[in-house]
């Protein structure tokens, strides 16, 4: 899937993979609810009617571009847990791949997790799929704390969302510009994740 540039014109066989890359490009330029699945058919270079072959509407449309979104981070999250073993050092990894996916994949990021008008997160694909991607955090997490296998499922639960809300917290700063705006040229986004995340671990925030 590319990411948004110049508009993707429709050849024979592959209208599915070039309305999702125009829709994020109709993103990128108008948000999310800014754009109709007309204009997208139109930058498409087909009829009006011719999405309706792979989406019922503009919500279908969105739903794909959510789930490859997660699949794509999904796939940066494995590799990042791969590079270590130690549970520590993976959850650093985990955090710096995070941030760093919506750091450069910022409309992917915006349609899984902001895209507020449309009921993304009430369809299955889109739930399993994020489930998927959010579980090597959670995978994580157990491993530092083995102890959470017995005991307190919800210290587990909170530990998990606490870790997740940091890493999501500072990529929202950072792609929405508020961080790099009042400290510009002074920060390191994945040096920040790491020395987030060590203080939490040291004085077990999580």
């Amino acid at each position: 899937m590319a990411e948004p540039g110049s508009n993707d014109t429709y050849h024979h066989g592959n209208l599915k993979e070039t309305l999702m890359n125009n829709c994020l490009k109709m993103i990128e330029e108008k948000g999310v609810s800014g754009f109709t699945l007309r204009e997208v058919a139109r930058i498409s270079g087909v009829s009006p009617a011719a999405p309706y072959h792979h989406f019922r509407n503009k919500t279908e449309l969105l739903t794909a571009v959510s789930v490859m979104g997660f699949g794509m981070l999904d796939e940066a999250q494995r590799k990042a847990s791969q590079q270590f073993d130690n549970p520590g050092d993976k959850l650093r990894s985990l955090g710096r791949s995070y941030v760093m996916f919506a750091v450069n994949h910022k409309v992917y990021f915006h349609v899984m997790f902001r895209a507020n008008r449309e009921p993304l997160w009430e369809n299955e694909q889109v739930i399993n799929a994020a489930k998927q991607a959010l579980g090597h955090l959670e995978n994580t997490i157990r491993e530092l704390y083995p102890e959470s296998e017995e005991g307190n499922d919800n210290h587990f639960k909170a530990a998990v969302l606490t870790c997740w809300s940091m890493v999501h917290g500072l990529a929202s700063l950072w792609v929405d510009g508020p961080l790099r705006a009042t400290e510009p040229g002074k920060l390191d986004i994945e040096e920040l994740i790491d020395i987030i995340l060590s203080q939490s671990m040291t004085h077990k925030n999580f």
